[in-house]
């Protein structure tokens, strides 16, 4: 089995990074825009409520590609770790020999 070494570490340190920005990105457009949703009729919000809705919405799907990206790095790490140059292990000798 391989070492984990200092670059798997952090790629993987580099993943739950991104994971986590995009959390963060995906959750502040999520509060806006539920903040948006409590206009009414009767209380229009301020004139560029619709520029704001535009922005908090595309803010969520950039979160979501932060996401997704975080996750392929994750995937990427391991699998460059699973198929990383392995130490050659000792010979063991058969029971017989």
């Amino acid at each position: 089995m391989a070492t984990v070494s200092r670059r798997d570490r952090q790629a993987d340190l580099g993943a739950l990074a991104l994971i986590l920005i995009g959390a963060a990105l995906y959750a502040n457009a999520a509060f806006r825009l539920h903040t948006i949703s409590l206009y009414s009729k009767a209380n229009p919000g301020p004139p560029g409520a619709l520029v704001a809705a535009d922005q908090a919405r595309y803010t969520s799907y950039v979160g979501v590609a932060v996401i997704g990206l975080g996750c392929a790095v994750a995937v990427a790490a391991a699998l460059r770790h699973k198929f990383a140059r392995r130490s050659p292990e000792p010979a063991t000798l058969a029971a017989g020999d």
